[in-house]
């Protein structure tokens, strides 16, 4: 995970052209090329301190995502659109460097197909940054919000919350899981999404999987969820391999659970997320271990997977898929007020990779 505030300059090898294209996407959320052309790329080379091709690469991931144009001979360029009539939708993220980018992307593809235009604030994780930036984009004009809300102890106090801000919202990849749930949302069913990383275990033959969790109050209860119903649908003994949860894992931890997980004869393991897989394939291969041949390993989120020393296979939201159903329901309820209330699930993809392998 990069920090926000690190120059990109500064990010880990690998992260640099991804750093890079958060920071020009925040830069046309908010604006800060009106007249829409984007600085030559060999000047955010020299602004940035990173290679030209590092700066190639940033821009094809925004060219890719439908926000940016190059234009033979002239320059790169805002792609056409965010500047028509269409409604201006506000968006409140924990972060703009790690899950979200390509949530937001998504956002940003729906909204330039609609003529519609974003502001966004980031706040840290923080409830009374989140409040401010709320309010703020209000004052500004936005004509509905999409949020990604901190949790709090009582979910009918925070709906409360929501109506009284007076225009449409929707929440992405927060959901209250209440049986009296009155809130739009547009989220990954991560239950869905680790229980097709289990299956896919199962069906390579290992039958002692454990569970590597990093504790989190928007993800690990529905992963630790669908990892023991597939366990269960398998025929398979959720008790019978280290379960374990921190709220931080560091090398030492995870060669702790290593010890566990071969002392109960497991040959597999899921991981939340690709950090603590990508720990736990080093720690593997420290002790002479194979990956795959050995034990397997299945990450969660796909954000730095294909980065590990084994390319993690890892159960990949559809970050983008999320953020344009978002923006559509958005739009839909600020055009029809009184249309239903929908509430939207979307089961992530399994990305299989050279992690895991046949039982040995």
């Amino acid at each position: 995970m990069v920090d926000p505030g690190q120059p990109v300059s500064k990010a880990p090898r690998g992260e640099k052209s991804r750093r890079l294209a958060e920071e020009l996407r925040r830069g046309i959320a908010e604006l800060r090329w009106p007249d829409g052309r984007l600085p030559t790329e060999q000047s955010l080379a020299r602004e940035q301190g990173v290679s030209l091709n590092t700066v190639r690469r940033a821009v094809d991931l925004l060219v890719a995502d439908g926000l940016i144009y190059r234009r033979q001979g002239s320059g790169t360029y805002v792609a056409p659109g965010r500047d028509s009539a269409g409604p201006v939708v506000g968006m409140c993220v924990p972060s703009m460097t790690y899950y979200y980018p390509r949530v937001i992307a998504g956002v940003e593809a729906e909204l330039t197909r609609r003529g519609g235009q974003l502001l966004i604030r980031s706040t840290g994780y923080d409830v009374a940054r989140e409040r401010s930036a709320a309010q703020g984009m209000l004052a500004a004009g936005a004509a509905g919000l999409l949020l990604v809300p901190e949790p709090r102890t009582d979910p009918m106090r925070q709906l409360a919350e929501f109506e009284a801000l007076g225009l449409p919202v929707v929440t992405v990849e927060r959901r209250f899981a209440t049986e009296t749930d009155q809130h739009e949302f547009v989220c990954s069913n991560h239950a869905a999404g680790a229980y097709a990383a289990v299956r896919h275990l199962v069906s390579l033959g290992h039958r002692r999987i454990g569970y590597l969790e990093r504790h989190s109050p928007f993800t690990a209860d529905a992963v630790g969820t669908g990892f023991r119903t597939a366990l269960s649908d398998a025929g398979l003994d959720a008790d019978g391999t280290p379960h374990i949860g921190r709220p931080r894992w560091e090398s030492s931890d995870v060669e702790g659970f290593l010890d566990e997980l071969l002392a109960a004869g497991a040959t597999a393991a899921l991981c939340f997320a690709d950090r603590e897989a990508a720990l736990l394939v080093a720690a593997a291969l420290r002790r002479g271990l194979r990956v795959p041949e050995d034990v397997s390993v299945v990450g969660y989120d796909d954000e730095v997977a294909d980065l590990s020393e084994v390319p993690l296979t890892a159960v990949s939201p559809a970050k983008a898929e999320v953020g344009r159903l978002a923006a559509r329901a958005l739009l839909r309820r600020i055009e029809k007020p009184d249309a239903p209330v929908v509430q939207q699930l979307v089961v992530p993809r399994l990305i299989v990779r050279d992690s895991t392998g046949p039982a040995g």
